[in-house]
């Protein structure tokens, strides 16, 4: 399998004894991945990054690489980045449904300079115990020989891959939508106010979060919540609205199919805004709107000293979301 940026592959998988996986190092920079037993790369080891960017074929090291003893399922790269984790370090656990034979555990690139470990253990260990099925991870940071390597194609990343394969999408849900009702507000409004760097944040957001309380939203932080809550505030909540971002790469996973969904477009990013609305219409048959109304508006102090101080653009958002009937 050789992966091609503008078409998500077909749902695969590889059986490779004795492929050797190699992690990135500062002398090669993105390359990473896996090499059959003869040393050649295995294309289909690749990642997806953002930009339509693959990581780069590696090459088979000079000394002799570190022997794993056992089957070990490629997930992908992990970084610290929420959004980037997600497209890139879980894709591949689908196939976790599809062998014919258990595996040993989990095999995972760490991004380097990245201490990925601290970020597991931190926030993101629970997300990948749910969909690994609570399988070892072994991180790879040397070259390293696996008696028998699982290569599942990628089921979905960023840009034209963000719809998804039926076979991720269906795996998805059924690790991450238990039986257990979920608890939350019915409607929710996800915001970007208090994450830390500004140009992170959407221009007056404290004002569109009054217009949504206002409308009887509850407003979502969910880089404050447990990786459980917010499943189960996506799960509960049949009208989400917000501004575009890493939320909604993780929302579309678990929430209601045909959930009402207001997406707001925080920057003039247009092909990384196209491809969250394709994976929220793809993963949750959501009915999509959409509203380019703040998307060059620059980023400013968060409070307006009065109705008349709103700019234009902020006025627009306010009168999209009324004609869509979301406030």
């Amino acid at each position: 399998m050789t992966p091609d940026a503008r078409h998500l592959p077909a749902s695969g998988i590889d059986m490779v004894p004795g492929a050797v996986l190699m992690p990135m190092t500062p002398d090669t920079g993105m390359a990473c991945g896996a090499l059959g037993p003869d040393g050649a790369p295995l294309p289909a080891a690749r990642t997806l990054l953002s930009g339509n960017r693959f990581t780069p074929d590696p090459e088979m090291p000079k000394d002799a690489p570190a022997h794993l003893p056992g089957r070990w399922l490629f997930a992908g790269v992990g970084r610290h980045h929420f959004g980037h984790f997600l497209l890139e370090a879980i894709p591949r656990l689908w196939a976790l449904d599809h062998i014919a034979q258990p595996v040993d555990g989990i095999a995972l690139i760490p991004m380097y300079g990245r201490d990925i470990a601290a970020v597991l253990r931190r926030r993101l260990g629970p997300l990948l115990a749910l969909l690994g099925q609570n399988l070892p991870v072994h991180l790879i940071d040397r070259p390293t020989r696996v008696d028998m390597l699982v290569l599942p194609s990628q089921g979905f990343g960023h840009l034209h891959w963000s719809h998804g394969t039926p076979e991720a999408r269906a795996y998805m849900r059924r690790l991450l939508c238990t039986d257990a009702p979920p608890g939350g507000p019915d409607k929710i409004y996800i915001s970007r106010r208090r994450l830390k760097s500004p140009a992170q944040q959407v221009p007056h957001e404290k004002q569109i979060e009054r217009w949504m309380s206002q409308a009887g939203y509850a407003v979502l932080h969910p880089e404050r919540l447990t990786i459980a809550d917010q499943i189960d505030h996506y799960r509960a909540a049949t009208t989400i609205v917000g501004p575009d971002g890493s939320a909604f790469h993780f929302a579309p996973f678990v929430m209601p199919r045909g959930a009402r969904v207001g997406l707001i477009q925080r920057r003039t990013r247009q092909a990384t805004f196209d491809a969250i609305a394709r994976q929220i219409e793809g993963f949750a048959d959501a009915d999509l709107i959409t509203t380019s109304a703040i998307a060059r508006l620059d980023n400013a102090p968060q409070d307006l000293d009065s109705d008349s101080a709103i700019p234009p653009e902020l006025r627009q958002l306010r009168a999209d979301l009324k004609a869509a009937g979301f406030i």
